[in-house]
């Protein structure tokens, strides 16, 4: 890996969230100068903080002129959120997305790096998922990542900025949305509610601790050896959606919540042709190129993420 964009600039937008939060630190204490941006207010020690929209150009142009490098996590995420709120998704993830990157390039930004999802390989039987591997989205969330995807593919070939992109496989861990399913099951388990599990329980996923697809962000950020790659970030070990509701259970042993299964398109729960049978990814390539690899299991996480949320509850 060619490390040689160390104490230069960088710039996070999206810094409030998941992967933000975690990625700003690592940047600042390996000497870059930061800024961290984002719409919710945001405050970290010793980088800079901007509350603003990425898509605001009287804030980003003059930002980017002084920036070489940018994490561009800033985005409308969950697959319920999405589905519900197509125009926005389209708008904030595709049409606002490729406005900011093609101010990059103007701007002489030298590097991205673009957060994007094992939404793009949909319900493929292409299992493990490789990067070269067969992308075949159900949700308005995946179908505008492979559109950018594509996008900086062809930014990329008619400047000099080098791209990097990251699928990430479920993340999860502290300080998480509470509209995803960690922390749905988590806090229902703390106020002794049934955690509703969809369809049989058997779909699997491989989910990926916040630390470690972090630190997998950062050495994407490193990785200038090609111009444009695609790496997956993530844990290639699979959990079914039951094991996961009982690893919170277990995590949580004085909980009186009972596990119940309820069927796809009852209830407001999505249709059953929206839901993957199986996510898992190829990791190879995050071993060769970035000497990556995620090494949380599950139950650690999910101890990890519970403490977190206990230690908030008792302030």
């Amino acid at each position: 890996m060619k490390m040689n964009i160390k104490n230069k600039r960088v710039l996070v937008t999206g810094a409030a969230g998941l992967l933000g939060k975690q990625l700003v630190p690592i940047l600042v204490s390996h000497g870059y100068q930061v800024t961290a941006l984002d719409v919710r207010k945001v405050i970290f020690v010793s980088a800079r903080s901007i509350q603003a929209d990425f898509s605001d150009e009287k804030v980003m142009l003059p930002l980017l002129k002084n920036t070489d490098l940018v994490f561009h996590l800033a985005a409308e995420i969950g697959v319920d959120n999405c589905r519900l709120n197509p125009e926005k998704v389209i708008r904030v993830n595709f049409d606002d997305t490729k406005v900011f990157f093609e101010n990059c390039i103007n701007s002489g930004v030298k590097r991205i790096v673009f957060s994007s999802s094992s939404e793009v390989y949909g319900d493929s039987d292409d299992v493990p998922f490789k990067e070269n591997g067969k992308l075949s989205p159900y949700s308005i969330y995946g179908k505008n990542k492979v559109l950018i995807e594509n996008y900086l593919k062809e930014l990329q070939a008619n400047s000099n900025v080098t791209v990097g992109i990251v699928r990430f496989f479920n993340v999860y861990g502290p300080g998480q949305k509470d509209d995803f399913v960690v922390p749905i099951f988590i806090n229902n388990c703390f106020a002794n509610l049934s955690i509703t599990v969809h369809g049989d329980g058997q779909q699997t996923r491989c989910f990926t601790y916040v630390a470690d697809a972090a630190m997998g962000l950062f050495k994407m950020g490193l990785y200038e050896s090609t111009k444009y790659e695609i790496v997956n970030i993530g844990r290639n070990v699979e959990y079914t959606m039951m094991d996961l509701a009982k690893s919170v259970k277990k995590a949580i042993p004085n909980s009186t919540s009972e596990i119940i299964l309820q069927p796809y398109g009852l209830g407001g729960v999505r249709s059953s042709n929206m839901e993957v049978k199986r996510r898992v990814p190829s990791i190879n390539k995050a071993k060769t190129l970035l000497g990556f690899e995620a090494i949380t299991p599950l139950e650690d996480g999910i101890r990890e993420t519970v403490s977190h949320i206990m230690l908030n509850t008792s302030k």
